[in-house]
């Protein structure tokens, strides 16, 4: 009997365990579990994908060996051409190079495209990197979204090892209490003041509370073992620091405006937005006409040189401004998305709100009930001992102390979970 009591409270009260708070148990959960290894993975993705939009802007280099007859005599010829897109401009460079063993020199060429109407200053040259700076930011901002998801479920595990904890912690004593009141009782029927009865009630009262106490070591020995993997901790290490009974305070002021100010989804709303108005930009530009300004110029008979204007414009122009159409109904879709994100937000963070409000006055009335049943359970023992009452009242009366105090750790680790989830859904989690 001793011998159970004893290892729960040497359990309960070990001082090789690591006590962890909230924030503590989030950064070991960063130093050690695969997930963030991942994250890190899914950042260098984007990254790469941002690089590889520039490929446009790599010089290109080709070049050609010709041989040909010409009157009984063989000619070679070799030519290598270096292009370059001037993304920033939308201009082109080319830079042509000939050598031949016929009667014509070397021949070096530069050749030079600016765009006047479609492609100015590089808006269609540059939309996918603008398009991929952007999508840079959206994807941080998912992967932001995904930790708080991840760390969110995680941290409940936390709350479950607290109120694991505060349960062992009260089965222990109610156990300890029980087994001081069977002593009593066994001395008091030795000396013949209480009947064989009230021995044997106090047995069985000793029992149930044994086998509460054991469930509650087989529940937190359980959470233990899970979070000791997760960890990467000895389960002996393992001990939650989080108060349950701590209340949570918001004085974020004005809930819709924060909400669309400071909220991962309402941040990439945003940017969806502007990536199809960057989108927008560009396909504005494709309905204008391809107004080129070329210039040439060759180190052949006296640095020959030409400028010259090309245009093109395709009738109708179907393509560019069905393209442009769907872009203007994307953007519109993309406003309207926002607007009801938004509204959703504000239906949440309403509903956990009141939820915690209401949980708050729950937990007031849990502390007012405990002050009874303490009550109640010294009346109900000062009574039996002058022999006013029986020993099943007694029992009763200190189990429903323990009983109270248990759903009150109840309420309390209910309590905080709805705190986490209103934090993580304000983006407060971290």
């Amino acid at each position: 009997m001793k011998t159970t009591l004893t290892l729960s409270i040497a359990l309960l009260l070990s001082t090789n365990s690591v006590a962890m708070t909230q924030s503590e148990f989030v950064e070991r959960l960063k130093m050690i579990h695969p997930f963030f290894t991942q994250q890190g993975y899914s950042q260098q993705t984007s990254e790469l994908d941002y690089i590889a939009t520039t490929a446009n802007q790599d010089w290109v280099l080709s070049g050609t060996i010709d041989s040909a007859n010409k009157l009984n005599t063989q000619i070679s010829s070799s030519t290598i051409n270096a292009t370059q897109n001037l993304v920033e401009t939308g201009a082109d460079i080319t830079i042509s190079n000939v050598w031949s063993d016929g009667s014509d020199a070397d021949k070096l060429t530069v050749s030079y495209t600016h765009p006047l109407l479609k492609n100015v200053d590089g808006v269609n040259d540059l939309l996918a990197s603008d398009l991929s700076k952007i999508q840079i930011d959206i994807n941080a901002l998912m992967r932001t979204q995904s930790t708080e998801k991840f760390v969110l479920s995680q941290l409940v595990k936390l709350i479950d090892l607290s109120f694991a904890q505060q349960q062992l912690e009260l089965t222990t004593q109610r156990l300890a209490l029980s087994e001081q009141e069977l002593t009593l009782v066994k001395e008091k029927f030795a000396q013949s003041v209480v009947d064989q009865v009230d021995v044997l009630l106090q047995e069985d009262a000793y029992q149930r509370t044994l086998q509460k106490q054991l469930q509650a070591e087989q529940a937190l020995d359980l959470l233990k073992a899970e979070l000791s993997i997760i960890l990467n901790l000895s389960p002996k290490l393992i001990h939650s620091d989080f108060n349950l009974y701590q209340l949570y305070k918001n004085n974020l002021g004005d809930m819709a405006a924060y909400l669309r100010e400071n909220t991962a989804e309402m941040k990439i709303a945003k940017l969806d937005q502007a990536q199809l108005q960057r989108q927008l930009l560009s396909d504005k530009n494709n309905t204008q006409a391809q107004l080129d300004l070329q210039l040439g110029v060759s180190n052949k008979n006296d640095n020959d040189w030409n400028i010259g204007l090309g245009l093109s414009y395709p009738l109708g122009d179907t393509k560019a401004k069905t393209a442009l159409e769907k872009t203007h109904i994307s953007l519109s879709k993309a406003k309207e998305n926002s607007a009801e994100q938004l509204l959703n937000l504000r239906v949440k963070t309403n509903v956990l709100s009141k939820k915690l409000t209401h949980l708050t006055k729950l937990l007031n009335t849990y502390q007012a009930r405990i002050k009874i049943a303490n009550s109640r359970a010294l009346e109900e023992k000062k009574r039996y001992e002058l022999g006013n009452s029986q020993i099943s009242f007694v029992i009763s009366a200190q189990n429903n102390v323990h009983d109270v105090k248990l759903a009150y750790a109840q309420a309390a680790a209910s309590y905080q979970k709805t705190v986490l989830e209103y934090k993580a859904t304000i983006d407060q989690l971290l």
